[in-house]
């Protein structure tokens, strides 16, 4: 996992190798671009510049402080390890040919030297810039989240997913890493939504080794009335990834009518008549903007006994605080989790008025 995350891809809130090296700026010190006021865009985020005035604007100064000498801190370590990113190598270097020059094999030994070391050194860069994130995790990501409603919010998280393991939708897994939860409820229907990391213990040759099978988000919703059968809305995988879905499901497919969802979405089910109640033309609309605002991952579904299960590949970090190289104003923070706890009310309110019809 340490590796995953040393050499992943720049991610808005997660602070990697690239963010990293932004701390060389001295501007990232500067606190000039602070907003200190928001702008509501929609239906979505409706009255919350009151409450961004009276709950969060007064913490903005606090934080932005505690970001600065974050990011000051982690700053003067990485310069003052600067000097190791030429010796590392080189001791490296000179551990792979002494291993040569013993051994006559290659085991990787001076490889592994440098990419330990580096992780080491980013981990320790990295340590006052966790702990300023986490703040803002508990302290500030609650404030917003009442805004909406009676919902907790908790960056620790125990193990979970292995109620779900028989849902179709999530892979066979050894290890599971949860983190960030919010529960609460609304309108009736009762909402878990966390992170999770999945590993699974591999072999190759006479090692073995853990390996990421998913990464992402869970959100189960759970109503006050049971499905008749049971319903999966998986990515569409072609004819031949389709049949075996098909197969291992023991589920018949279910044709619909909207070619755009058709065209992402493949859907199987143990009840044809129950699956057409449920996924009409205006949840089909909510499931295509969820799977946008998620940059058109592979959101899957399960409609099981009184549950809606929704798997989220994530291709960031869901609840990620913003950069520590620009100042925080917690603007960007509150529009993503509105928004996008707005499209998942707008699902309930499409489903509970899909299951009375089906009454």
């Amino acid at each position: 996992m340490l590796m995953q995350l040393f050499f992943s891809s720049e991610k808005p809130g997660s602070q990697n190798l690239g963010q990293i090296f932004k701390l060389y700026n001295k501007n990232v010190l500067k606190s000039d671009k602070l907003k200190k006021y928001y702008s509501e865009e929609g239906d979505w985020d409706k009255g919350f510049s009151e409450h961004y005035e009276l709950h969060l604007k007064a913490l903005v100064d606090e934080f932005e402080r505690e970001r600065v000498a974050a990011a000051s801190l982690a700053r003067k370590k990485l310069i003052w390890l600067t000097p190791l990113f030429v010796f590392i190598p080189v001791i490296g270097w000179q551990l792979t040919v002494w291993e040569f020059n013993e051994t006559d094999e290659f085991a990787g030994l001076g490889l592994s030297f440098i990419v330990l070391s580096f992780v080491a050194i980013f981990w320790f860069v990295k340590e006052s810039i966790i702990t300023y994130q986490n703040s803002i995790k508990n302290q500030i990501f609650p404030r917003i989240l009442d805004f909406i409603g009676e919902f907790t919010f908790s960056a620790e998280v125990s193990d979970r997913v292995e109620r779900y393991k028989n849902s179709g939708l999530l892979p066979t897994f050894s290890t599971e890493t949860n983190e960030d939860i919010i529960t609460g409820e609304y309108k009736g229907v009762q909402i878990e939504l966390f992170e999770t990391h999945l590993q699974e213990w591999k072999k190759r040759g006479k090692s073995s080794r853990l390996v990421t099978v998913f990464n992402g988000l869970i959100i189960n919703l759970s109503m006050n009335k049971k499905f008749n059968g049971k319903t999966l809305v998986k990515q569409d995988k072609g004819f031949v990834g389709n049949w075996f879905s098909k197969k291992s499901s023991k589920l018949e497919n279910v044709k619909l009518e909207d070619p755009r969802f058709e065209k992402s979405f493949e859907v199987f089910s143990s009840d044809q008549i129950e699956a057409r109640y449920l996924l009409t033309v205006s949840f089909m609309e909510r499931l295509l903007a969820l799977a946008e605002i998620f940059d058109n991952t592979e959101i899957q579904l399960s409609f099981e006994n009184n549950s809606l299960l929704m798997v989220i590949p994530l291709k960031k970090p869901f609840f990620e605080p913003g950069p520590i190289t620009e100042p925080e104003d917690f603007i960007d923070d509150s529009k993503s989790l509105l928004r996008e706890m707005h499209l998942i009310f707008e699902i309930i309110e499409t489903l509970k008025l899909n299951m009375s019809l089906n009454l």
